[in-house]
């Protein structure tokens, strides 16, 4: 069985003791810093000062550069991300605690991410859903909104595209082999950081040229400090992430093998997406002395997550109909978490006194974009197929139940977080065509999944008397898309997107059960497809030499409405229609109304020789029709996922010949009150304060004998405020972090 196998150790091989091995040091090593791509390589005479590498790239769609991964040093992807318009960090500020909200979308199977094509995503249980070490990454895109074809089933928020780093992104022209090395350091909790690559090339005119990365970058901090300079207990970080990457150029087509891997130790609590952990009490602290009290109220986690990917790309430059992808990646998290030995009680609503999580994805795409003439327009037609399929394997132990057959002797998946297998087959077509300064993008979808849960080890809750059925449901439909774009002269381009689109119930909505004797106790098979009408639309402006010969604005204006249909959600309060006969085996999940979410956002980036100034305001509300609670009933209610308004600033200055450029960053974000006004509410957050953070950046780039130096300063929270975001559940953000990283070019 399935399960059973978690209770066997481990034997998956690992890159990050070999790679520290091949650097000499059993805990640092290799991992590279950003040193853009190959459009922008630095020459070693006079190195480029770019530091404000943020902005939109197309309608709908906004690009984070390597230039600004470096400027932010952020901790986590998230944190990266909470500064684009729309897109907020979601949970608390501990490492793995942290999801995304787009558009006021917040469950994972809502936010699409992939690395290097690869699908992500953690979906146990008050846990963080992206576990992506920040030094390993090139750029990330996200394109807002259900508005590609090239995703099915989910993302009605949008999809995150992260690409790691490549050997081409540090070699410089003409270099065979190099190799870069980075030391950080944070003071809020006071983070260590070393990281490192090596990289390097075949010789000019080699049968076979190719380029080879390894990457190796290692985390360690104390708890982080919240502004009052209280310890935000159980917070440290203690982190080992690794890249290999492979390009083979062969002829025409192009081979790129990459496997990038994290791993991760550290005591937590078992939600962490929570602020406090309740200290022990004077009795708690007597009987077992304060180490060992405040121990029993977290737990031990080690957790491991793996990317890896194979990329075929065939594009003959005498071929325009040829431009073939083929690839076919494995990704997989796991989570191991066991109490102390001291603990006596279950926990059996939180996964017990241990409990192990372990999500596995297969994916193969093929897809092909030709380009020609035909009817008078200029035509990129791209067409895809892909099958993916997910497993999900989860196991606890409840330790008092040892001797209890009903619960297995102890051991069964947790009934709220079932295993079970996702499989899908897809396949899209899209063809954009253009006339002039005019273009329409028609596309079209069909996604077919299979979705089956493993039986549970314990009769409990596997019993057909109260509902319990694990077999295969099947969903199955069409997308549609289509998106309009006209450029009214040399400066502004109208757009306009409109989309239909649908998501299967995930695993957990159709298998979760609960015992007989509660009010709803089967599992879903009979959930309806989620459905969103997504619309999109909005103007982009661009104009060089605006006000000094050589500068350029950019700006973007984007409005958009989303409304979901027949949501999925957990059945609360009122539990069936007042009127109707309520069935014997009631399922634990049910089809709500739906609901809609609307918003305006407005980015601009400004770019001078000596001067840098970017901005984006997000602006959104939502509504449930009817309440979760009770969908029938005629009062409607505030989504619960709305982020809060939110206006970033960023304003700086370059001074090429000194190699500096510095600069001042300003957060802020208004007061949500448009929460739901009924206190039993599931998952309602509480109502939030607005608040402006201030932050400082310099970065200095040598010169001269020091061209392969580099130092990045920043301060995060300069004036040391004490806020609590919206979506971050009441947990209060960290208080003033001074950043210094240095780096050296070997």
């Amino acid at each position: 069985m399935v399960s059973l196998s978690l209770l066997r150790t481990s034997s998956s091989f690992s890159l990050i003791p070999l790679l520290a091995a091949l650097c000499g040091s059993p805990a640092l090593a290799t991992a590279p810093v950003d040193g853009g791509a190959a459009d922008e390589a630095v020459d070693a005479r006079l190195p480029r000062v770019q530091v404000n590498g943020l902005r939109s790239i197309a309608p709908g769609k906004t690009r984070i550069t390597p230039d600004e991964i470096e400027r932010q040093q952020a901790l986590t992807v998230q944190q990266l991300l909470d500064n684009l318009p729309g897109v907020d960090l979601n949970g608390s500020w501990r490492p793995g605690g942290q999801s995304l909200n787009i558009w006021g979308f917040g469950d994972v199977e809502d936010v699409r991410v992939t690395l290097d094509g690869a699908n992500k995503g953690f979906e146990k249980y008050r846990q963080g859903s992206i576990f992506i070490e920040p030094e390993l990454i090139k750029r990330i895109a996200v394109d807002k909104g259900a508005h590609s074809v090239r995703y099915g089933n989910g993302g009605f928020g949008g999809t995150v595209r992260i690409d790691s780093k490549d050997a081409e992104d540090l070699l410089r022209p003409d270099e065979r082999l190099g190799g870069l090395v980075k030391l950080g350091w944070a003071g809020n909790d006071r983070q260590r950081i070393a990281s490192g690559s090596v990289f390097a090339r075949a010789e000019a005119g080699s049968a076979l040229p190719w380029q080879f990365l390894a990457a190796l970058t290692a985390r360690d901090s104390d708890n982080q400090r919240r502004a009052d300079g209280s310890e935000y207990e159980f917070s440290a970080t203690h982190s080992r992430s690794a890249l290999l990457k492979l390009t083979l150029p062969l002829g025409e087509s192009r081979l790129t093998l990459s496997n990038l891997e994290g791993r991760s130790k550290a005591w937590s609590p078992f939600a962490a997406k929570r602020d406090e952990v309740p200290a022990p009490t004077p009795a708690e602290i007597a009987r077992y002395g304060e180490r060992e009290a405040w121990l029993r109220k977290v737990l031990w986690r080690e957790q491991a997550d793996r990317t890896q990917v194979l990329l075929w790309q065939y594009a003959p430059a005498a071929q325009p109909l040829l431009d073939l992808q083929l690839r076919l990646s494995q990704s997989s998290s796991r989570q191991d978490d066991s109490r102390p030995d001291s603990i006596t009680s279950d926990f059996a609503a939180s996964l017990g006194k241990q409990s192990h999580a372990s999500y596995r994805d297969r994916q193969f795409e093929l897809s092909n974009t030709a380009r020609f003439a035909l009817g008078g327009g200029r035509h990129t037609l791209a067409a895809g197929l892909q099958a993916q399929q997910h497993e999900r394997d989860t196991l606890m132990l409840l330790h008092t139940r040892l001797q209890d057959p009903s619960y297995n002797k102890g051991w069964l998946q947790p009934y709220y977080m079932p295993s079970g297998e996702q499989r899908s087959v897809s396949a899209w077509l899209e063809d954009e065509i253009r006339w002039g300064d005019l273009s329409l993008t028609p596309g079209l979808r069909y996604d077919h999944v299979r979705t089956e849960g493993v039986p549970n080890l314990a009769p409990r809750f596997n019993d057909p008397k109260a509902g319990h059925d694990y077999r295969a449901v099947f969903h199955h439909g069409w997308s549609q898309h289509l998106a309009l774009a006209w450029r009214v002269g040399p400066r502004l381009q109208l757009f306009a997107d409109a989309g239909r689109s649908w998501r299967a119930p995930v695993i957990d909505e159709v298998y979760e059960v609960q015992s007989a004797a509660t009010s709803a106790p089967a599992t879903s098979r009979g959930l309806l497809k989620e459905r969103v009408t997504a619309l999109r639309t909005g103007l982009t402006w661009e104009q060089r030499d605006w006000i000094a010969a050589g500068d350029s604005l950019a700006a973007t204006l984007t409005g958009f409405r989303n409304l979901v249909h027949d949501n999925i959600h957990k059945r609360f309060g009122v539990m069936v229609e007042p009127g109707t006969t309520r069935p014997a085996q009631l399922p634990f999940y049910r089809n709500l109304p739906g609901y809609r979410s609307e918003g305006i956002e407005l980015e601009a980036q400004y770019e001078a020789r000596r001067l840098f100034a970017s901005g984006s305001l997000a602006w959104m509300q939502g509504e449930h029709r009817g309440s979760i609670r009770d969908p029938w009933a005629g009062r409607n209610q505030p989504l619960i996922d709305s982020a809060a308004p939110k206006l970033v600033l960023v304003v700086g200055g370059k001074w090429p010949a000194l190699g500096l450029a510095a600069g001042w960053q300003g957060k802020f974000v208004g007061a949500q009150r448009k929460v739901p006004d009924d206190e039993i509410v599931p998952y309602a957050l509480p109502a939030s304060k607005g608040y402006g953070l201030h932050g400082l950046f310099a970065q200095w780039q040598g010169r001269g004998q020091l061209a392969d130096t580099r130092l990045s300063l920043s301060i995060d929270n300069l004036f040391n405020r004490s806020v609590q975001p919206y979506l971050a559940e009441a947990v209060y953000a960290p208080g003033r972090n001074i950043k210094l990283t240095l780096s050296q070019r070997l």
